[in-house]
């Protein structure tokens, strides 16, 4: 909700200007994360966005934008622009939205986020989140089940992570996406990775990415006024069909991702589009049927979007389009075995 008359949100105001701190602007129905506000006047990328060690400004932005296009962001990194007397950050995070804090790591070394909280917005949806990361400070105030207002303080902006980010590229890892389920700890323990899970069901590894870069410009252009809006106008890459009678974690929890909202008796798979880096966005409920020989088949929606992204394709070439590792990983965290 955009609070334009007194209420909380202008009671926090108040009391962050009686601090001497900034606070954030609405975009949309939606609140800037960070005190520095260029991005809403109308100021150019340079003003408000932080740069990898190249240098290029699109390497702070979301999709297949680092390493030479060969490695992808699931964010967007947000510069600082307050620096205490070490040049250590000092600019306050605020929430992008109302919602419930459902995870903060404190322990900077444990993950390549550093310090950072995870809020979900039912309102929204159930299981739509946004994260930031790198955080120098969380206060004891924001933890687990609290509920948070739009524009309400939730850190303070850092370079923590388990490498070393330099001062000057101190910087907020802004992500806005969907969290696939609680089952994530027996996908993960399946995968037999070196390293045990820290972080539970909120691990990165279980939130995929919206295109936030998109998602801000839209809500700034005033063509949508919240995220939903623009998630529901977002296009299919590709349909995949994928024969499985299990009803996800994710659609247990979101129940509206679901077009035709009645499982049939007969249930036996699921037609799912998927956008360009593999955000589910529809399921339909599948009948049984005579199955064709492969449990998972694609069909390539928009050939354009579909290979928008080509550091994580989701179609594996060959005779016929094939997922690719990345996506059939992603159906395996939905269809834990």
């Amino acid at each position: 909700m955009r609070f334009k008359t007194r209420s909380a949100a202008s009671l926090i105001v108040g009391l962050l200007l009686s601090v001497g701190l900034s606070a954030s602007e609405n975009i949309g129905d939606h609140f800037w994360p960070t005190p520095n506000n260029a991005f809403v006047e109308g100021r150019t990328l340079a003003h408000f966005v932080q740069p990898t060690e190249s240098g290029k400004l699109n390497s702070a932005l979301w999709g297949c934008v680092r390493n030479n296009g060969t490695r992808f962001h699931e964010g967007i990194d947000l510069k600082a622009t307050q620096k205490d007397r070490y040049g250590e950050p000092t600019d306050s995070v605020f929430a992008f939205d109302k919602g419930i804090v459902r995870y903060v790591n404190l322990d900077s070394s444990l993950s390549s986020y550093g310090r950072y909280i995870v809020i979900e917005h039912p309102h929204w949806s159930p299981g739509m989140v946004t994260l930031y990361a790198h955080l120098r400070a969380v206060p004891n105030a924001i933890r687990s089940g609290v509920e948070v207002t739009g524009g309400q303080p939730i850190g303070t902006m850092g370079r923590s992570a388990s490498y070393t980010i330099p001062r000057s590229r101190a910087h907020l890892h802004f992500e806005i996406g969907l969290w696939l389920g609680g089952e994530f700890q027996r996908w993960y323990d399946q995968q037999r990775f070196n390293d045990q899970n820290d972080h539970g069901e909120f691990n990165g590894m279980n939130i995929i990415g919206m295109d936030v870069w998109a998602i801000l410009q839209a809500l700034k252009r005033g063509e949508v006024t919240n995220v939903v809006e623009y998630l529901a106008a977002e296009p299919a890459a590709v349909s995949v069909t994928h024969w499985d009678s299990q009803i996800p974690d994710l659609l247990q929890v979101n129940p509206e991702l679901m077009t035709n909202y009645v499982i049939p008796e007969n249930h036996a798979g699921w037609r799912i589009d998927f956008s360009a880096s593999g955000l589910p966005l529809r399921f339909e409920a599948l009948a049984s049927k005579t199955r064709a020989l492969s449990r998972t088949t694609i069909r390539i929606v928009n050939e354009r979007l579909a290979r928008s992204q080509s550091c994580l394709s989701l179609i594996s070439e060959g005779t016929s389009p094939v997922p690719s590792a990345k996506l059939n990983g992603i159906l395996q965290r939905l269809f834990v075995d």
